[in-house]
């Protein structure tokens, strides 16, 4: 016997579910009905769609915006476990499409497994207001708008229950609803079919119904692998959970049936709800299995509390309450997440970047995709190119499959429940844009010479470092040139200090000159201890 361990992949939970579809162009009843539809165009539809039948579903029978259904879309080919690296081939044949003819084709030609887009927007009719969090309904059948109850009831004296904990609470109270769905137990008769009294079924045809009810198909399986991974305890690398349940060790408890190829229903879903644990690289085990980083913090307030969650095989990236600080990230293969942050500068190349609640936000990237702004409350976000450049960088970006040429760093989308939204965001204006040097401590000085650009730096952004640099050159010249004297040059230069000084206090730049002495003098003991150590 194989032990296995199955847990809920954190990243589509928490990255993958946006609050930007009515849950009534979700329902129960339309998921059972696109299944059937797309089960009814035989090789359009199932087991593979491509986009432009997904748009027409979309769009003509749901009632979506267009914007919606690509969101929709683009998420499930980002979080797809079965067709892994296909988004990064359609983004390099949008990059190189000359026509919108072109793009349209495109676009046409890329599919997504059909059960995974049914999971991705199962998910996403059982999510409340609250962009963070996956609702647990007071009942499978009836969705209601009740929030998640507060962790800090009043009484309670239990811990606050991780949001890690949550998914594996949504998901098994959840699964029954979601196998029976993918499996087409579900029967959503037509409306004028249930007014008519003569419209019933045989006894042959429920006889045959209750035979199949209990049975689930390969690809219903393989389509969990969305939301479900799988791996061996004490190996590193994940395995595929159709392969695992199938296993000539795990057969007859995943309930797999060789003969029918299929599985038993009621045995696969207690074999998967027994092994469902943490998740190797979720929140709790990198807290548990992490150290604390002596990474000093200057903050405003009295009493703050910072906390920094990091696994080295993560792909994705979430700020979350991030206020009145700089967060600078190396390249994000996936989705960086950005909600209920205020004030905030992020500074970060990714694949997909989503701002949820945030207000007055910087943004310094590269991405891929679109930006996209969700919900009614996101105000005041500014989006600008990347502004950073250091010698790993673009090894970086090439590991993450990033290519600086293809960039959407200014063509951002605001969605919300109620459609497209507008006026939340703005780009910024090119003689507004610094570059931003990154201290490495091992990093040799450039002894004056101009840093190197960040990739895919627009021109207009390039020519206004080049401008700006011009003026500082200018500005020594004329003072190299004007021949004052040493009293002259002493009062000069502390109209400069003093000028300096107050700009630094206005912008808040003096505050992030003390977290970097803050940390060379943290560094320098750390350096003397470990020396004296030897």
């Amino acid at each position: 016997m194989v032990e296995v361990q199955l847990w809920v992949r954190p990243e589509v939970m928490e990255l993958g579910v946006l609050p930007i579809l009515p849950p009534d162009k979700v329902s129960l009843e339309m998921l059972s009905r696109l299944l059937q539809y797309a089960h009814d165009l035989g090789e359009r539809g199932f087991p593979q769609m491509n986009y432009d039948t997904w748009k027409h579903i979309a769009v003509k029978k749901m009632g979506l915006s267009v914007e919606c259904s690509m969101v929709v879309f683009f998420s499930c080919l980002l979080f797809s476990k079965l067709c892994p690296g296909r988004d990064h081939e359609l983004e390099a044949a949008l990059a190189s499409a000359t026509s919108q003819k072109e793009r349209d084709r495109v676009m046409g030609s890329v599919e997504v497994w059909t059960m995974e887009l049914i999971v991705l927007l199962y998910l996403h009719r059982v999510t409340s207001a609250h962009p963070r969090v996956v609702a647990r309904q007071a009942s499978l059948h009836t969705l209601t708008t009740d929030p998640w109850p507060n962790n800090n009831t009043s009484g309670s004296s239990t811990r606050k229950q991780l949001l890690e904990e949550k998914h594996g609470v949504f998901v098994r109270e959840a699964l029954p609803e979601l196998l029976s769905l993918l499996a087409g137990h579900l029967q959503v008769e037509d409306t004028e079919k249930r007014k008519s009294s003569a419209d019933r079924r045989t006894a042959r045809e429920l006889l045959g119904f209750m035979k199949t009810a209990g049975v689930l198909s390969v690809d219903v399986v393989r389509s969990l692998s969305f939301i479900i991974g799988a791996s061996v305890p004490g190996e590193k690398s994940e395995r595929d959970l159709l392969s695992m349940a199938m296993d000539a060790n795990n057969c007859y408890r995943s309930g797999y049936l060789s003969k029918k190829n299929a599985f038993q229903k009621g045995l696969f879903e207690q074999w998967l709800l027994q092994g469902l644990d943490w998740a190797p690289h979720g929140e709790w085990l990198c807290v548990r299995r992490g150290c604390r980083q002596p990474w000093p913090v200057v903050s405003l307030t009295p009493q703050s509390h910072h906390r920094l969650v990091a696994s080295p095989n993560a792909r994705n990236a979430v700020i979350h309450k991030c206020h009145e600080t700089r967060v600078v990230l190396g390249p994000v293969m996936g989705r960086l997440r950005l909600s209920e942050c205020r004030n905030t500068v992020i500074v970060c190349a990714a694949r997909s970047v989503v701002v949820a609640d945030c207000r007055g936000l910087v943004v310094h990237t590269l991405t891929p995709q679109r930006p996209l702004l969700v919900g009614s409350r996101t105000q005041g976000v500014t989006l600008a190119p990347l502004n950073i450049h250091y010698p790993k960088l673009k090894h970086h970006m090439a590991k993450a499959q990033l290519q600086s040429h293809i960039n959407m760093w200014n063509r951002p989308l605001h969605l919300g429940i109620e459609g497209v939204l507008s006026g939340a965001c703005e780009v910024m204006n090119p003689e507004d844009f610094q570059l931003l040097v990154i201290p490495f401590t091992q990093t040799h000085p450039i002894d004056g010479r101009p840093p190197l650009l960040p990739p895919g730096l627009p021109h207009e952004f390039a020519k206004s470092v080049e401008e700006a640099g011009k003026y500082v050159s200018s500005f020594r010249a004329e003072v190299r040139d004007a021949d004052l004297s040493p009293d002259q040059r002493a009062v000069l230069q502390k109209a400069i200090d003093a000028k300096f000084k107050s700009w630094l206090r206005e912008t808040g730049k003096q505050r992030e000159l003390d977290q970097l002495e803050k940390l060379a003098v943290t560094l320098k003991y750390e350096r003397v201890a470990k020396t004296t150590a030897i």
